[in-house]
């Protein structure tokens, strides 16, 4: 199973994202900037209005990871098709093999939302893509480590060759290992490598000493005597987050949309939390996964899946989503995957070209 192709940054966005606006120019109507959306505060719920576009149907996308494989559960058992009915609306969920790709469809404007880690929100968003994240569905709780081999402690990283995938989240959470240990980047020599096959090295060559990888890596190399995990993510709680987010521009033409979306989202988390359904659940999700339903159960340990809809209206606003945004975009801006500093992300609605809004999470 390749859990986390997801993990890559999006380096190229501006050139790949421009590249697949132009070649689909002319095709496709010249879209128009999208205005405000309305005030409504995050205390008061979206009151239905009617959409101005009843017949489009609206694309999301998503990829292969343990707490995206909902939307697997969603599709399967027709929860968000019954959704989208009841809210007059109309969406498609397409399935992206390769992570980066769905983000690259978002950023030129291909699809109207996207599954994505707080990390590539900010880089679609700073190009000038209006993004709203309007639901949280996980937070890696462990499922992301720092793994070396057993005779070694985090300290002894300085000088050693540590395969990650650069600028990615692997990237992000080895600078915040170092840190934890007054140690620094420039302390240590990152060999770029997806991520994917950084663990997979780990696991086959003993020649490699420090891997940042994830799940299923980390627990099979624990529960191979291979290695340990000397940082995770679970030493910087609520820093590595996947959301749901969509288009400003689409939740304007359409609020239902959003509508829909979430209340699909709580009725797979309903199939997951009831033990007359969870196994039939986990048995869909685990192969959509491409995972036996054993390897998704210790996925999922280490997933701190937002199975709670007032849990998810509270982080959409909280401090700790201000201060965990706040850590990456200074590291986005120092690794150069922004240009601008002072890139304000908001909380609530606002023009912000990033904003969390949680009034589409409360009933």
């Amino acid at each position: 199973m390749t859990d986390r192709t997801r993990r890559s940054v999006l380096a190229g966005i501006v050139g790949a994202a421009a590249g697949a606006a132009l070649a689909g120019c002319d095709d496709k109507k010249k879209e128009t900037p999208a205005s405000d959306p309305p005030k409504t505060g995050p205390e008061t719920p979206l009151t239905p209005s009617k959409p101005s576009a009843p017949d489009k149907t609206y694309k999301i996308a998503w990829s292969v990871w343990t707490g995206w494989m909902p939307f697997k559960l969603m599709q399967e058992k027709g929860l968000l098709a019954k959704r989208a009915s009841e809210h007059g609306v109309k969406i498609e969920l397409v399935e992206f093999k390769g992570y980066m790709d769905s983000v690259q469809a978002f950023a030129a404007k291909k699809v109207d939302g996207v599954t994505m880690t707080s990390m590539e929100s900010l880089q679609p968003a700073s190009n000038g893509v209006d993004s709203v994240g309007i639901l949280v569905n996980d937070i890696s709780n462990g499922g992301d480590g720092v793994l070396v081999r057993s005779n070694m402690k985090l300290e002894d990283l300085k000088g050693q060759t540590v395969l990650l995938e650069e600028f990615s989240v692997s990237h992000y959470l080895l600078v915040r290992a170092l840190e934890s240990v007054k140690m620094a980047e420039k302390d240590v020599k990152i060999k770029n490598i997806p991520g994917d096959d950084a663990g997979k090295a780990f696991l086959t060559d003993q020649n490699v000493k420090a891997v940042t990888t994830w799940n299923p890596h980390l627990f099979q190399a624990t529960e191979q005597g291979k290695g340990k995990v000397v940082f995770s993510s679970k030493d910087v709680p609520g820093e590595i987050i996947d959301f749901l987010v969509v288009s400003g521009a689409a939740l304007q033409e359409n609020p239902n949309l959003g509508k829909a979306l979430v209340e699909a989202w709580y009725d797979a988390m309903d199939m997951i939390k009831d033990s007359k359904t969870r196994s039939e659940a986990i048995e869909i999700m685990a192969k959509g996964a491409g995972a036996t339903v054993e390897e998704f159960n210790k996925m999922l340990a280490d997933t701190d899946l937002f199975t709670d809809r007032t849990k998810c209206q509270e982080f959409l606003g909280s401090a700790t989503l201000k201060d965990t945004m706040a850590k990456i975009k200074k590291f986005s801006f120092d690794h150069g995957l922004i240009k601008d500093a002072g890139f304000d992300i908001g909380f609530g609605p606002g023009a912000q070209k990033l904003r969390f809004d949680a009034k589409y999470v409360i009933k």
